[in-house]
């Protein structure tokens, strides 16, 4: 993350695609008045005023995003005129009460060349760990991803008896959400789980 004080009024935010991974950030979910976009500009202002000392909560400020080649950009400036000393309880009323900026976990994902053993991995795993995992697809390899959390530790088990041991394959979560195609994640996982059980 990159912030530049451009003058006592303006703050440019720059963030790279792995920023916005690092800070669990999903662009596409962040739409007007959704609970991603009041808990991402919480946690931005809050680091805007850490670092440069610029107060958000003093008077009014207008916030523009905008998509850049490396990610996003953010411009917060100060709208000029009679300020308006502004408390924290108003100012999270429009933005959020709390920031809820998670770390990311570990994500485990496992490679299929050979869809047999996909299906046979995906029927013996659990309702928990389906519901916390995705299946992507790119080239002709399957990718399933999974939280790595002791929770899971026998889906997870289950998904190395069965995956293919392939060299070269440690690109991260990100590359694999950019360049993948999402098959099933969560609940629509479970079911086709639920139907490979019924079928085979």
């Amino acid at each position: 993350m990159k912030i530049e004080k451009l003058n006592k009024d303006r703050i440019k935010v720059s963030l790279s695609s792995t920023d916005l991974y690092e800070l669990d950030i999903d662009v596409k979910k962040l739409s007007p008045n959704s609970q991603e976009l009041h808990s991402f500009l919480f946690q931005i202002m809050e680091t805007i005023r850490e670092e440069t000392g610029f107060n958000p909560y003093n008077g009014q400020v207008v916030v523009e995003a905008t998509p850049s080649t490396e990610g996003m950009d953010i411009m917060v400036s100060r709208v000029s005129g009679k300020k308006r000393k502004i408390t924290k309880q108003e100012f999270s009323k429009i933005t959020s009460v709390k920031a809820k900026v998670k770390k990311n976990a570990e994500t485990a994902i496992f490679f299929f060349n050979d869809f047999d053993d996909l299906c046979m991995a995906i029927k013996m795993a659990d309702k928990e760990a389906l519901m916390m995992s995705s299946l992507y697809k790119i080239g002709d390899t399957y990718c399933f991803t999974i939280k790595n959390d002791t929770l899971y530790k026998k889906c997870i088990a289950m998904m190395r008896e069965y995956s293919s041991s392939i060299s070269g394959r440690t690109f991260h979560l990100a590359h694999l959400k950019e360049h993948g195609k999402l098959i099933a994640s969560g609940h629509k996982l479970f079911e086709m789980a639920e139907n490979l059980r019924q079928f085979t």
